[in-house]
């Protein structure tokens, strides 16, 4: 089961190309992208529809497969938005690792080797080639857009667009109901790509939530999977992002 905390790395290869619930309480945060600004009339609407939340919690049974592993597993995330992602990982019953990603660094807890890692940007920087800020992390697992819409043109196909930030590409799939089913990340220099499939959109919170997101990473190294089944989704306000890391633990990076 070791092998199951590797949807840490899926996580990660993304910048190829983050509790106790009050239930009375609900904040919703409306976009803050302006709307105003010049874009294509399917772009202006897909962003009116993008998923809203200030906080958001949901659960995600995971099957994961890479070269070395075929796995299945639950993940339990909670996010607050811009902020923190926040995610426990279980299998056979108990929590093999936990991680948080904050602003500035990424936490990671291996409950079975006893072990923590700290990383910080420029270190995920350096390793992957590329980085992506914490807001478009959530956006890729929201099925929310990634860059500035005013940016986006027409990809010369049906319902799809692209835009350029930096070395990535980003090619964006919108369906007739404004949703975005598929999002491509290439990194031009690295050649490196990401590409994330969302499907069976629920109502969760009087919108639209991707039932299953599937993730397909493709580096010189090695190439992943990892299908989310999305459930108990909820925008409800989280006061906790737990991460205490138990003094009998060892350092798994300097």
């Amino acid at each position: 089961m070791q092998k199951s905390i590797y949807f840490l790395l899926i996580l990660l290869s993304l910048y190829a190309c983050r509790s106790t619930k009050n239930k009375t309480k609900k904040r919703i945060v409306k976009s803050t992208k302006d709307t105003s600004k010049p874009m294509l009339p399917d772009i202006k609407n897909t962003l009116n529809k993008e998923f809203e939340y200030d906080y958001l919690s949901f659960r995600a049974n995971c099957d994961y497969k890479d070269e070395n592993a075929d796995q299945s597993f639950t993940m339990n995330l909670r996010m607050k938005r811009d902020s923190i992602i926040w995610i426990s990982v279980t299998a056979v019953g108990f929590e093999v690792a936990r991680a948080r990603f904050d602003k500035d660094s990424v936490k990671i807890i291996n409950r079975l080797e006893k072990k923590y890692y700290i990383y910080d940007y420029n270190f995920v920087k350096r390793m992957l080639g590329t980085t992506l800020s914490i807001s478009q992390i959530q956006n890729l697992l929201t099925a929310n857009m990634l860059f500035s819409p005013e940016n986006y043109i027409s990809a010369n196909i049906e319902n799809k667009y692209r835009t350029n930030q930096g070395y990535i590409e980003n090619l964006m799939t919108i369906n007739d109901k404004h949703k975005i089913t598929e999002q491509i990340l290439k990194h031009l220099v690295e050649k490196t790509e990401a590409t994330v499939l969302y499907s069976n959109y629920k109502k969760a919170d009087k919108q639209q939530f991707p039932g299953e997101t599937e993730i397909n990473v493709t580096t010189a190294a090695r190439n992943i999977k990892l299908l989310l089944r999305s459930s108990n989704i909820s925008t409800d306000s989280i006061s906790a992002f737990p991460f205490e890391i138990q003094s009998k633990y060892e350092r798994g990076n300097k």
